[in-house]
């Protein structure tokens, strides 16, 4: 299925001082009006929170550049990825990548946006027009057709990603046809338009723009990118099940964002019965996709940084039970993907051992590069045991959990990524002997373009057969019918 490449980019913006000082400007103006000494007492405050609102942690819907320091173009270092210069007495050189990516940063669902209308409508009525003028004026800028699609930060995301692994890897991958890649994709465009924009970038990483195609080949494979829709199992026993997400429903009506209310209460001066523990996170959710989108939002004036910490622990619980840990379903699904990573690395090394000495190597996929979810790369996570930590997140645990590792706006953002490199080590001393007859394999794993240890290996590289071995089991007996075999409730938790 072909894909077009998308360069439009919708939306610009000034610089990020003049920013800075026409959002200023914008709240002194519009608070100015007010002559009382409450108003007044209200606009520093919400000067305040337009300055100094530094968190950007916005759970599963946090842009990627906001928690990943991203390598200006210029600054990438080329095949960074390819050698691999630490294993001592063996020269390696990188002979297969393997990629997950989640989609870039997106606009939100329509549901959401009329939701977010009601909640503004309830609060003109409850509210005066001087306490928070930028909230109380606020219009819709979410366009009903921009229902869960790419947005231009999105597409941004995803080129830059693509040429920095294009560049990191640029000697793997600088002379291979179209053919020797494979481009998968969920049948969601958002997915589609993300591969579209990694697409340009990673060839741009390789080839002047006279020599780059603007069209691709990408494989709409929803068993692989969207296993969580098709495993009755899970849709059935956790994600349409209540009972599944108790967790998340009792942090939601407790204490601290009973807290964060009172205070949304105090700060517009209405009424405790206006909004509902539902509403406090999508007016969260607000604050994070019209930043994103246009650099500022008069949502954000509701909240501090104390209150998007709780904020983003509720959405934690949810990603923990809808991608994570929490139910061995919602992993376990993951192991058609798993198993299609490793089958990869297993055809390459055949290909490379069965290749005769008079042969050229070649006929095999040196990149493979999957474009999905959340739910898709947050499973993925799970089954390779990372992030795990050793006290779930709870309800009941919020101060203990500062330290989390499971923190979805670092490890599953929009546009996060799981790399793999297959690398062949031979003996230093025959780096340069085409005929030497035996290798060894190493792999290493990026997380968001950052080195990351693999479960049960003691340095970044670790030998191919040990890896495979430990996923074996999902690996090798991954019964996706079987597994995902709908069966009564009461044995599903």
């Amino acid at each position: 299925m072909a894909a077009t490449i998308v360069t439009a980019r919708s939306i610009s913006g000034y610089s990020m001082n003049m920013r800075r000082k026409a959002k200023t400007q914008r709240c002194y103006s519009k608070t100015y009006r007010s002559r009382s000494l409450l108003f007044l007492l209200s606009f520093y405050a919400i000067l305040s929170v337009c300055l100094s609102l530094k968190s950007k942690h916005f759970s599963g819907k946090t842009p990627y550049s906001w928690v990943n320091l991203v390598d200006v173009e210029d600054e990438v270092k080329e095949d960074e990825w390819y050698n691999m210069e630490n294993l001592q007495g063996m020269a390696c050189n990188a002979v297969h990548a393997s990629a997950v990516i989640r989609h870039g940063a997106r606009f939100p669902g329509l549901e959401d946006v009329n939701h977010l209308i009601d909640i503004h409508h309830r609060l003109v009525n409850a509210m005066e027009p001087d306490v928070n003028p930028g909230l109380y004026e606020w219009k819709n800028k979410f366009p009903s057709n921009n229902d869960k699609a790419l947005h231009h930060l999105g597409e941004e995301e995803q080129e830059g990603l693509g040429y920095r692994i294009g560049k990191r890897l640029h000697t793997l991958f600088v002379d291979e046809d179209i053919s020797d890649f494979r481009f998968i994709v969920s049948s969601m465009q958002r997915t589609k338009e993300s591969a579209s924009a990694f697409y340009e970038g990673f060839t741009r990483a390789m080839h002047t723009e006279d020599d780059i195609d603007d069209e691709f080949d990408s494989e709409v494979n929803d068993e692989l990118m969207r296993f969580f829709a098709l495993c009755a199992k899970y849709v059935y026993s956790v994600d349409q099940n209540k009972t599944a997400y108790k967790e998340y429903h009792d942090f939601l009506e407790g204490p601290d964002i009973k807290k964060v209310t009172t205070k949304i209460y105090e700060k517009l001066g209405i009424k405790e019965d206006v909004l509902k523990p539902v509403d406090i996170r999508l007016l969260f959710l607000a604050c994070g996709y019209e930043t994103a989108a246009f650099k500022s939002s008069p949502w954000c004036s509701v909240l501090d940084d104390d209150d998007v910490e709780v904020l983003d622990y509720l959405g934690d619980i949810r990603h923990s039970i809808k991608n994570g840990y929490t139910h061995n379903i919602t992993w376990l699904q993951s192991c058609p993907l798993l198993s299609e990573i490793f089958f990869g690395f297993d055809e390459t090394i055949m290909e490379i051992e069965n290749t005769e000495d008079d042969e050229e190597v070649g006929g095999f996929t040196v990149g493979q590069f999957a474009f999905g979810h959340a739910e898709t790369i947050g499973p993925l996570h799970a089954i390779l045991g990372l992030f795990n930590d050793s006290t779930p997140i709870r309800a009941d645990n919020r101060i203990h959990q500062n330290n989390r590792l499971f923190r979805a706006s670092k490890i599953s953002p929009f546009s996060a990524n799981v790399v793999f490199v297959l690398y062949e080590c031979v003996p230093e001393e025959f780096k340069d002997d085409e005929e030497v007859e035996t290798a060894d394999y190493y792999l290493q794993m990026f997380i968001n373009e950052k080195p990351h240890l693999i479960p049960g290996c003691k340095e970044m590289h670790c030998p191919y057969t040990q890896v495979r071995e430990r996923y074996s089991h999902y690996i090798d007996r991954c019964d996706f019918k079987n597994l995902c075999k709908k069966s009564p409730l009461k044995d599903e938790l």
